[in-house]
């Protein structure tokens, strides 16, 4: 069975944040790195990111994570975890709401999940609740945007949440 390493970090969201973030980690601890997961609350960006492949060897994610911790003053490191490959595929489940990228109606969250191709959680203080988008990533230009709600703040979306629904949009 293979492992990724996995950390979650925090920084300001500024136009780019998602890219710039995953450069500078990339030059921090010298692994490829990919997005997986972003949640916004008002200025604060949250990462999901995975460090390095599968296939290779890496150091412990607590060491990535000092390092990253080390090197890179405008991110703040959160956590840091190893995941399984089989944890990795959760079984599909929907959405609440199916939308396209073209629909009138369309949320901020859900412009931002298909212009990131990330899903995206954000929260939404006027309603008291977290929105999660989540791109058709089956697709070259994804055609559907899947959107979940959840009330209170503490009721937060995770990435194996969002993989879910990506693997129901899939089917």
């Amino acid at each position: 069975m293979t492992a990724s390493n996995m950390i979650r970090i925090a920084t300001t969201d500024t136009t780019g944040a998602v890219e710039i973030a995953c450069s500078e980690v990339k030059i921090a601890v010298g692994l490829p790195v990919t997005a997986a997961f972003q949640e916004i609350e008002g200025g604060c960006l949250i990462l999901e990111l995975r460090l390095g492949n599968e296939s290779g060897l890496t150091p412990s994610p607590s060491r990535l994570a000092a390092v990253v911790d080390e090197s890179l003053s405008n991110v703040e490191v959160l956590s840091a975890w190893k995941v399984r490959s089989a944890s990795a595929s959760p079984p599909p489940r929907h959405s609440d709401t199916i939308l396209t990228p073209l629909h009138d109606s369309i949320p901020s969250v859900a412009h931002r999940a298909v212009h990131d191709g990330l899903p995206t959680a954000q929260w939404q203080s006027n309603e008291g609740s977290w929105q999660l988008a989540v791109p058709n990533v089956c697709a070259i230009q994804p055609t559907m945007v899947g959107l979940s709600r959840r009330r209170g703040y503490s009721q937060r979306f995770s990435s194996l949440e969002a993989a879910a629904i990506q693997r129901g949009l899939a089917s």
